[in-house]
């Protein structure tokens, strides 16, 4: 009899694993057909793919880096306006371009606090 349980709970078991593994499969492909027909509507990029990319191009400069005898630090990278990171090419080269666009600042007032007249 316990020969049979076991036999029981082991296809049981695997019957979970295979509809789980399935599960995952049909999310995955429900994912990427919504993230091509959002690229394809919109433009903008999966998220996946941008991540990606991004590793891609940490990898290829890190590996660059490496073989001129400098080590990149994680500061040296700067994400561009189409959501890319690539590697700073220099500060001296930075300071002479003054038309610099800053993008993700908070601009706020601030005022003088007010003082009542003394009398």
């Amino acid at each position: 009899m316990a020969f049979f349980t076991r036999l029981i709970f082991a296809l049981v078991g695997m019957a979970f694993a295979v509809l789980f593994a399935a599960g995952v499969l049909c999310w995955l492909a429900l994912y990427a057909t919504f993230a091509s027909l959002r690229w394809l509507v919109t433009g903008q990029k999966p998220q996946v793919l941008m991540m990606w990319q991004q590793i891609q191009a940490m990898r290829k400069g890190m590996r660059n880096g490496m073989q001129g005898g400098q080590g990149t630090t994680w500061s040296s990278w700067s994400r561009t306006g189409d959501g890319q990171w690539h590697e700073a090419q220099g500060h001296a080269e930075r300071s002479r371009d003054s038309s610099d666009v800053i993008e993700d600042a908070v601009v706020r007032e601030i005022h003088p606090p007010r003082q009542l007249p003394k009398d």
